[in-house]
């Protein structure tokens, strides 16, 4: 369970890392324990993304809807594994091993703003697959936005160079949207 102790710390992290200040990690709780914990922040944005998958259900998936939010629940939980997972092994080829758990707790907690920038864009989307006019700018702004977040989080968090920075941000992209695309292909 998070303390107010726990929390008032990620609050202040995530506040430094929004203003991409160096002394962001110093937050966080960088141990095994607190690696744990960050994991509540897929429990606190579910209903976010459960307002973002049932904005996106059509109306043949919703004929079937305990099959759709079985399915992408599915997926949100191997979403919120996989990267950690696949990073246990990127952090020890790239020789980083020992700053994993500062990288991980504020990638984890950082999903939190991730999810808070999305929830409004979808809300005003039109709902249809390409979003228009000035929602298309602000997806592409708030995306460039969080790509940059991602950057900073593993350039700072993990101390890896601005190219492997970028690497990593666009491994976790394409993994997301390999889920997300298995899991639309199940559900179709």
């Amino acid at each position: 369970m998070l303390s107010r102790r726990d929390i008032a710390s990620v609050i202040a992290g995530l506040n430094a890392v929004m203003r991409f200040r160096s002394d962001a990690f110093g937050y966080f709780d960088a141990s095994l324990g607190g690696f744990w914990k960050s994991f509540w922040a897929a429990a606190v944005t579910a209903p976010i993304w459960l307002v973002l998958v049932t904005r996106h259900m059509t109306e043949a998936q919703a004929a079937a809807p305990a099959t759709y939010l079985l399915a992408h629940s599915v997926a949100y939980a191997i979403g919120w594994l996989a990267f950690p997972l696949l990073m246990v092994r990127i952090s020890a080829f790239l020789g980083r091993w020992p700053r994993y758990f500062h990288y991980m707790v504020a990638y984890n907690w950082f999903q939190l703003c991730q999810s808070l920038l999305w929830l409004p864009l979808v809300l005003v989307s039109d709902g249809g697959p390409q979003p228009s006019g000035l929602v298309a700018v602000l997806w592409l702004v708030t995306n460039g936005l969080l790509f940059a977040y991602g950057w900073f989080l593993a350039h700072r968090g993990l101390g890896v160079d601005g190219g492997s920075a970028a690497a990593l941000v666009l491994i976790d992209f394409l993994l997301g949207m390999l889920i997300d695309g298995v899991t639309e292909a199940l559900v179709q």
